[in-house]
C-alpha cells in the first residue's frame, strides 16, 4: 500500500507543470523568447541598447574579439543600472579594423574583420528599424570600436528624425567611447601608469577583469610583450590634453568639453621622426602593469559615462516633448 501511494505521488509530481523560468534578471534580447520580450515590453521595458563591438588584432596577448566581449559586458552592466532596459545582440564587426587598414597602426596581422563605412551604417539603420517594429521606444547606439563612431551618430540622427513623430527616439551615446578614452587616460596619468593606445592598459586590464577564466582572453605574455612606444611622456600627454581642451573651449566660447585623444591608433605612437622603428605586433602602448583591479576601475568609468549620458539625453528629450 505504501509503495502504491508513493508511486501515485511521484506520478502526480511528474505531471505537474514546470515552474516558470525567472527572466527578471535577463537583459539580453537574444536570451529571451518572443513571448517573454512581449511581456517585458508590456511591463515598460521599452528601452534598448544597440552596441557595436569589433574583431581585430590587439597585440599577441589579447584575443581578437575583445571589442565585442567588452561591449557586451559593459552594455549588460549599463542596462541593469538603468533598469527596464534590454541589450540587442552585439555586432562583432566595425569599420577600419586594425590589421586591415594601412592608415591604422598595423596592416599585416591576420584575423581582423571589417566592413565599409556605408555598409556599416546601413546595418545600423536596419537594426534600428527592426527594434522599432518590435515595439521599442528609446534606442541607444554606442560603439566600443573607434571605427564607425561617425556612422553610429549619423544613423541615430536620421532614424530619430524619421521615427520621432511616432514616439520613438534614437540616440547616439558618444561618451561610451569618446569621453571614456579621455577619462581613462587621465586615470592612468593620475595613477602613474603608462598612457598607451591600442592593446595597452585599457583593453588588457578590462579583459583580465572580465575573462571567464585566467588566460582565456589575455595571455600571460602581456607582462613581457614588446610594444611600440607612444612617443609621449605622461607630462607631455597632460600638457597636450590641457592645450587641446583650452582650444576647444575658446572655439566654443563656453565650458571645455573633454574629447578623446583619438582612440585606438590615434592614442598611440607620436609623430616623432627620431622614434625607433615600429614594433609591428598590434600594440601602441605598454600593457605590462595591467591588473584586474585597474580593469574594474576603468569599467566603472565606462559604465558611469554611458549611464549618465543616457539619463541626460533621455530627460532632455522628454522635457522638450512635454506640452
Amino acid at each position: 500500500m505504501k509503495k502504491a501511494l508513493a508511486l501515485i505521488t511521484l506520478s502526480v509530481l511528474s505531471a505537474a507543470p514546470a515552474s516558470a523560468q525567472d527572466i527578471s534578471g535577463i537583459v539580453d534580447l537574444e536570451l529571451l523568447t518572443h513571448t517573454e520580450v512581449a511581456q517585458k515590453l508590456k511591463d515598460g521595458w521599452t528601452s534598448i541598447l544597440l552596441v557595436t563591438g569589433g574583431t581585430e588584432e590587439r597585440g599577441p596577448h589579447d584575443v581578437l574579439g575583445g571589442h565585442t566581449m567588452m561591449a557586451h559586458s559593459h552594455a549588460v552592466m549599463i542596462a541593469k543600472k538603468l533598469g527596464k532596459t534590454l541589450v540587442a545582440p552585439v555586432l562583432p564587426v566595425a569599420v577600419n579594423a586594425t590589421g586591415l587598414n594601412a592608415n591604422r597602426e598595423m596592416a599585416d596581422q591576420p584575423g581582423a574583420i571589417q566592413m565599409p563605412a556605408d555598409v556599416f551604417k546601413q546595418v545600423q539603420l536596419a537594426e534600428i528599424e527592426s527594434l522599432y517594429r518590435s515595439g521599442f521606444k528609446d534606442i541607444y547606439l554606442m560603439g566600443d570600436h573607434g571605427g564607425g563612431q561617425q556612422q553610429l551618430k549619423e544613423a541615430a540622427e536620421e532614424m530619430d528624425k524619421k521615427l520621432s513623430a511616432k514616439g520613438v527616439h534614437v540616440y547616439y551615446i558618444s561618451d561610451f567611447y569618446n569621453k571614456t578614452h579621455d577619462d581613462v587616460d587621465m586615470y592612468l596619468y593620475e595613477h602613474h601608469l603608462p598612457i598607451g593606445g591600442h592593446g595597452a592598459m585599457l583593453e588588457t586590464s578590462i579583459m583580465m577583469y572580465l575573462e571567464p577564466a585566467p588566460n582565456a582572453w589575455v595571455r600571460p605574455m602581456y607582462k613581457t610583450v614588446p610594444f611600440d612606444s607612444t612617443g609621449q611622456t605622461p607630462e607631455q600627454w597632460k600638457a597636450a590634453r590641457d592645450a587641446r581642451i583650452a582650444r576647444q573651449a575658446a572655439a566654443a566660447g563656453g565650458a571645455p568639453a573633454a574629447q578623446p585623444g583619438g582612440g585606438g591608433g590615434g592614442r598611440g605612437r607620436g609623430q616623432d621622426p627620431n622614434a625607433p622603428p615600429r614594433v609591428n605586433n598590434g600594440l601602441t602602448g605598454d600593457p605590462h602593469p595591467s591588473t584586474k583591479a585597474i580593469g574594474k576601475d576603468l569599467i566603472d568609468i565606462i559604465v558611469n559615462n554611458a549611464v549618465n549620458e543616457i539619463k541626460k539625453v533621455t530627460a532632455d528629450r522628454h522635457a522638450a516633448t512635454q506640452p
